[in-house]
C-alpha cells in the first residue's frame, strides 16, 4: 500500500481535532442558504460550551501554530498568504459568525491534506493546492474546514478534557498537527499524543462521522453563498477517490471512521441540490497565479523546475500563470533580466493582477535596477494603497537599499490599517530596529509573540520597550496600555489553571 495513501484524504478524513469522546451528532436536514446554518445544526450556545471560551481557543490555536512556524512548515509569503486569506474570508463571511476570527495558512507539505484547529485556524498543504484543478475545488476544501470551525468541533471534543492546561494541550496539538500535515499517519500521531501526556485521548484522533457530515453541509452552504457551485465539494471527493484509485475495502483502518465513500459523496450531492441555483462566478485569474507561485516556492532546487517549464513550452504555449511561474524561477536562478521582460509584458496584459507588480519590482531590484524598482514601488504603492504584497516588497527593497526609516513608516501604516500576519509583524519589528527605534522594535516583537500565543515572552518584550530610551509620550502610553492587557491575560490564565487544578 502506498506510504502516502492517508495523505490523499487528509482533512476530509481529518486526523487532527478530536481530543475526547465527542458525541456523534448527525445532521437532520440541510438549509436552503447560508443564513439558515445556525438553525439547522446543533445548538452551540449552551452552558457546556462556556467550558472552552473562544479566547481559550484562540490562545491554544496560536500556541500550536507557533510550533508549526518553528518547524518552518508555514509558507510565509505575502502573496500566497494574501490570496489564501482573501479566499477563505470570502467563504467565512457567509457563516454570519461575527464573533469568530478566521485565519487561513498554506503549509510547505507535499502530501494532500488540510485541517482546521482551535481559534478559527485553517491550514491547507501545498500538495493539496497543486492537486486542485480550479478555484472552486480549493474553495470546497476551505469551506469544509471552515465548517468545522463554525460548528466548534474542536471545543466540543475538548469538553471532556477541560482540566488539561492550555500549555499541555497546545503542545500536544502542535505535535499532532505536525504529524498530520506531514502525512505521518496513525503511528506518528499516536506517538505525539503519548508525548503530550494524553494517551487516553488516542481513542478520538478523528472527527466523528456526524461531524464530518456537518462540516460538509456547512461547507456546501458557504460555497453556494460565496458564488461557487455547491456540487464542487462532491466533485472534489470523487477526484481524490480516482487519484487514489481505491475501493472502500482497501482504505486503511485508521481512515475507516471518516471515509470518502459513495454514500458521503451522494449525501453531499443531495445537500447541494437543495440549495437555490445562482449564476456561478468564474474562477478568479488569481487562482492560477497563486497555484504556480506555490509550486515554485515549495519545489526544492534539485527538482530543476526550470526544466519543468521548458518541457511544457516544448509541447505547447505556456499559460500566463505558467509564464509567471517561470519568471519566478528565473529570479531565483539569476535570470532576473529575462524575468523583467516577461513580467512587464504580463503586467501590461493583466494590470489588475497585483502579484505581477510585486514580482516585477523584485525582478528589477535583483537585476541591479534598484533605484528604478523603488520608483516603481512608490508609484504602485499609491496606485494600490495598503496592498499587502506590494507594501511588503517595497519595504524589503527599502531596507536592502539602506532606507529602514521609510520602510518602518510604510509598514506601520499597513500594520495599523490591515490585520498583519506574524511574518509582517516581525518585518515591522526588524525595520524599527534597523531605523534605530528600539521601543517600537520591542513593541512589535511583543505583538509577534502574542501572535504565537506566548504571553510571558510578550510581557518581557513590553517591559524592554518601556525601558527603551527616547520614547515619546504616545509610545509610552501605548506600551503601558498593552502591557496591562497582557498582564491581565496572564492573570486570567493563572486563575484558569488554579480552577482546573482544584
Amino acid at each position: 500500500m502506498p506510504k502516502s495513501l492517508s495523505a490523499y484524504f487528509g482533512c476530509w478524513l481529518t486526523l487532527v481535532a478530536g481530543f475526547a469522546n465527542a458525541a456523534d451528532m448527525s445532521l437532520a436536514s440541510v438549509g436552503t442558504g447560508s443564513s439558515s446554518i445556525s438553525s439547522e445544526l446543533p445548538d452551540l450556545g449552551g452552558p457546556a460550551y462556556a467550558m472552552v471560551s473562544r479566547t481559550d481557543e484562540t490562545q491554544i490555536g496560536r500556541m500550536a501554530m507557533h510550533e508549526l512556524r518553528d518547524q518552518n512548515m508555514i509558507l510565509e509569503d505575502p502573496e500566497v498568504s494574501d490570496y489564501i486569506q482573501q479566499l477563505g474570508l470570502r467563504l467565512a463571511v457567509q457563516s454570519r459568525d461575527d464573533d469568530q476570527a478566521f485565519s487561513y495558512y498554506v503549509l510547505r507539505e507535499p502530501v494532500v491534506n488540510a485541517f482546521a484547529t482551535f481559534g478559527g485556524i485553517i491550514c491547507v498543504n501545498s500538495g493539496l493546492i497543486l492537486q486542485t484543478e480550479d478555484e472552486a475545488q480549493l474553495a470546497s476544501v476551505l469551506a469544509h474546514e471552515t465548517g468545522h470551525v463554525v460548528q466548534r468541533h474542536m471545543a466540543r471534543a475538548l469538553m471532556a478534557e477541560s482540566r488539561m492546561s492550555m500549555t499541555t494541550l497546545a503542545a500536544m496539538l502542535a505535535a499532532v498537527l505536525i504529524g498530520a500535515a506531514a502525512g505521518g499517519g496513525g503511528q506518528a500521531i499516536e506517538g505525539a499524543i503519548a508525548m503530550g501526556q494524553g494517551i487516553a485521548l488516542q481513542q478520538s484522533i478523528n472527527y466523528t462521522r456526524g461531524q464530518e457530515i456537518e462540516a460538509d453541509a456547512v461547507g456546501i452552504q458557504l460555497l453556494a453563498g460565496a458564488g461557487y457551485d455547491p456540487q464542487e465539494m462532491a466533485t472534489f471527493f470523487e477526484t481524490l477517490a480516482r487519484v487514489v484509485g481505491l475501493a472502500d475495502a482497501d482504505i486503511p483502518a485508521l481512515l475507516k471512521d471518516h471515509p470518502v465513500t459513495s454514500d458521503r459523496i451522494a449525501t453531499a450531492r443531495v445537500a447541494a441540490s437543495k440549495l437555490p441555483r445562482h449564476p456561478m462566478q468564474p474562477d478568479s485569474l488569481g487562482y492560477a497565479f497563486f497555484k504556480e507561485r506555490v509550486r515554485v516556492l515549495v519545489t526544492p532546487p534539485e527538482a530543476h523546475l526550470a526544466q519543468y517549464y521548458e518541457g511544457l513550452r516544448q509541447r505547447r504555449d505556456l499559460t500566463p500563470a505558467e509564464r509567471y511561474g517561470e519568471a519566478l524561477v528565473e529570479i531565483q536562478g539569476g535570470g532576473a533580466a529575462t524575468a523583467v521582460r516577461t513580467l512587464a509584458d504580463l503586467q501590461a496584459q493583466y494590470p489588475q493582477m497585483t502579484v505581477l507588480y510585486s514580482a516585477l519590482g523584485q525582478a528589477l531590484a535583483a537585476s541591479g535596477q534598484r533605484d528604478y524598482a523603488l520608483a516603481q514601488f512608490q508609484h504602485w504603492n499609491r496606485l494600490f494603497p495598503r496592498n499587502v504584497p506590494i507594501t511588503v516588497r517595497y519595504a524589503e527593497t527599502l531596507m536592502e537599499t539602506g532606507q529602514p526609516t521609510q520602510a518602518h513608516e510604510i509598514l506601520l501604516d499597513l500594520f495599523n490599517n490591515i490585520d498583519p500576519s506574524p511574518a509582517q509583524i516581525r518585518l515591522t519589528a526588524l525595520a524599527a530596529s534597523a531605523a534605530g527605534d528600539a521601543g517600537d522594535a520591542y513593541y512589535y516583537m511583543s505583538e509577534y509573540d502574542l501572535a504565537g500565543g506566548d504571553l510571558t515572552l510578550a510581557n518581557q518584550q513590553l517591559e524592554l520597550a518601556l525601558a527603551a530610551p527616547n520614547l515619546t509620550t504616545i509610545q509610552r502610553q501605548r506600551f503601558r496600555a498593552r502591557l496591562e492587557e497582557v498582564r491581565g491575560w496572564l492573570r486570567e490564565q493563572q486563575q484558569a489553571r488554579r480552577t482546573r487544578g482544584s
